[in-house]
């Protein structure tokens, strides 16, 4: 779309994250963001928070799934994506979202179940662990 621009932005996720499906089944999940910027008050000598700015993050597939799963209410988080002005609002289109990890400690899923499996065409090559050009286990 015109008038979009790349943009990051750090904020707490404000209120719960709405995870729909569209007609053809892929998710879709919506959420804002409320990016506080800090202003320096001269007359104080000091930083201060200024007015709260929220943005609307919009995402889908996997990405909306996860988002919904683990995002709540005034957890703050990083995200990148297209942003627009759309009817006076500030939308970002997110290619990416993650926890902000200067506030908050993120634990991996590391649930096999969960994770596609790797399918090698060749047993014993690399990918299968067996053959000779297989790398140590870390």
């Amino acid at each position: 779309m015109s008038g979009e621009t790349a943009a990051v932005i750090r904020g707490r996720v404000y209120g719960t994250v709405q995870l729909r499906h569209t007609e053809g089944g892929t998710p879709a999940a919506r959420f804002t963001v409320l990016q506080v910027p800090r202003e320096y008050d001269r007359a104080r000598g000091q930083w201060r928070d200024g007015e709260p700015v929220p943005v609307i993050c919009t995402v889908t597939g996997p990405l909306a799934q996860h988002a919904a799963e683990c995002l709540t209410d005034d957890v703050h988080v990083i995200a990148t994506g297209n942003l627009a002005l759309r009817a006076g609002l500030l939308h970002l289109d997110s290619a990416q979202v993650g926890v902000d990890l200067a506030h908050h400690v993120a634990y991996i899923d590391d649930n096999p179940a969960r994770r596609p499996r790797r399918t090698c065409a060749r047993p014993g090559t690399a990918c299968g662990r067996g053959g000779p050009r297989a790398r140590a286990p870390r």
